[in-house]
C-alpha cells in the first residue's frame, strides 16, 4: 500500500470521526432540550399540585366551618324541640319527662272529662315541679319515677295507678335519683308531706280524695 492510499484512509477516518462527533453532539443537545422540557413540565406540575393543595386546604377549612355550623344549628333545633315538648299542654299521654316547671297552675274542677289539664298516663319521670297547683287534676297511671314535687298541691286529684318510687325502693335498686320526691306537698287526699327525703313519706296510698 503506497503512502497516498494510507493518507486517503486516514483522511476518511478523520472525516468519519468528525461526522460521528457532530452526531453525538446533536444527540446530547437534543437530550438536554428534552431534559429542560421535562424539568419545565415537572415545575409546572409542582405548581399545579401546590395550587391544588392550597385549594384543598381552603375547602377543608370551609368544610370544618360548615360542619361546626351544622352542629350548632342541630343543637339549637334540638333545644327548640325540647322546649316545645316541655311546653305542651297538659293532655293525655303528655311527655314532660325531665322538664322543669315553676308556678304551674293546672286547677281543673272538671278533670274527669279528660279534656284539659289532665295528666292521664303522662310521662313525668325526672320532671321537677315547684310552687304549682294540680288541684282536681287527673294523673292516673302517670310515670312519677324520679319526679320532684316541691311546694305542690295535688289535692282532690286522682292519681290512681301512678308509678311512684319510694326512697326505700330507690335505695334498694341502687338508683337514689329515681325516688319520687315530695316536699311541702299535699297529696290528693290532702295528706301533707313535709319532706319525703327525710321522713320517707310518700303519696302512695294517698292518690285519690
Amino acid at each position: 500500500m503506497n503512502s497516498k492510499s494510507i493518507i486517503t484512509i486516514i483522511v476518511g477516518l478523520v472525516l468519519t470521526q468528525s461526522v460521528f462527533a457532530d452526531g453525538v453532539a446533536q444527540s446530547v443537545d437534543g437530550l438536554e432540550t428534552d431534559v429542560d422540557a421535562l424539568e419545565s413540565g415537572v415545575s409546572t406540575l409542582e405548581g399545579q399540585v401546590a395550587t391544588l393543595e392550597t385549594n384543598n386546604a381552603a375547602l377543608e377549612a370551609v368544610i370544618v366551618q360548615q360542619t361546626a355550623l351544622i352542629t350548632s344549628l342541630t343543637e339549637v333545633v334540638d333545644g327548640l324541640v325540647e322546649q316545645q315538648r316541655c311546653h305542651q299542654n297538659a293532655t293525655q299521654n303528655v311527655d314532660w319527662s325531665g322538664c322543669t316547671f315553676a308556678w304551674l297552675d293546672l286547677w281543673n274542677e272538671q278533670s274527669t272529662d279528660f279534656v284539659e289539664n289532665n295528666l292521664f298516663n303522662a310521662n313525668l319521670s325526672y320532671a321537677t315541679f315547684t310552687n304549682s297547683n294540680f288541684i282536681f287534676v287527673v294523673g292516673m297511671y302517670a310515670n312519677l319515677e324520679g319526679t320532684t314535687f316541691d311546694n305542690v298541691n295535688l289535692a282532690y286529684g286522682d292519681w290512681t295507678g301512678a308509678t311512684i318510687v319510694t326512697k326505700a325502693e330507690a335505695l334498694a335498686a341502687g338508683k337514689p335519683e329515681s325516688e319520687t320526691v315530695f316536699v311541702n306537698t299535699n297529696c290528693p287526699d290532702e295528706f301533707y308531706i313535709a319532706d319525703s327525703r327525710i321522713s320517707g313519706d310518700t303519696c302512695e296510698g294517698h292518690l285519690s280524695p
